[in-house]
Order: C-alpha cells, then structure tokens, then sequence
C-alpha cells in the first residue's frame, strides 16, 4: 500500500465517489445519488475505523524501538567490559548485536509504513 505525500489511495477514491454522487444528484437522479452516498458514508466510516486501528498497530514500532535501545546499550557495555571478553561470550554477544540491527531495520521501515499508509497530517476520520 503505497500512499506518497499525497496520503493513502483510498482518500481520493473517497473524493472521486464523492464527486459520482453529485453527478448522480445533477443529472436528476436522486435516489442512485441518496443509495451511493449511503454506501459512500458507510464505507467511509468503516475506513477510518480500520485506520485508526492500523496506525494504533504500527505504532508498536515505538515500543520495540525502546525496548531494543536497552538490548543494545547491556551488550555493547558487556562486550566492552571484561564481561564480553570470553570468546565464546564475545561471539554470542555478536550475534545478539547482529540480529538487533536486523530488528532495528524492520522498526525503520514499520515506521515508515505507518507515515505512508496513515499520514499524522491526513487524518482520515476528518477528512471530508
């Protein structure tokens, strides 16, 4: 799902639907106008729902981001002190730095799919 600066593709299909609902109105027909606007509004209503709900879940991004930076930070201590310098303790400490940076990535780009898919500044639920 790809949104751009321009938010997620399901505010213009908003708009466009939007815009078939008022064509309906003006070529005289009101009831396809009344029955998609319906639609329209139910299915906007559900929209934002899931939004909210999906923004509220790839925030997590934040909570495994903060619990990683005290992961790290107890193993490089660790493998700068005598603590890490078994070499048997030394390579596991590694391995734990090595897979912490793949983690790291992955909230990098949670996060980044949380911008595109749920904007901060378009808010579904109040756009018109």
């Amino acid at each position: 799902m790809s949104g751009g600066p321009a938010g997620p593709p399901w505010l213009k299909l908003r708009g466009e639907l939007a815009r078939l609902v008022s064509e309906l109105e003006r070529a005289g027909d009101a009831r396809g106008s009344a029955a998609l606007g319906r639609v329209l509004e139910t299915w906007w209503s559900e929209q934002a729902q899931w939004d909210a709900r999906l923004h509220q879940d790839l925030s997590l991004h934040h909570e495994v981001a903060n619990a990683l930076v005290g992961v790290r930070g107890n193993v490089q201590l660790m493998l700068m002190g005598s603590a890490g310098a078994p070499p048997a303790l030394r390579e596991r400490l590694e391995v734990v730095m090595r897979e912490s940076t793949r983690i790291q990535d992955a909230v990098i780009r949670l996060r980044e799919l949380k911008s595109r898919v749920v904007p901060e500044t378009a808010d579904p639920r109040r756009a018109a």
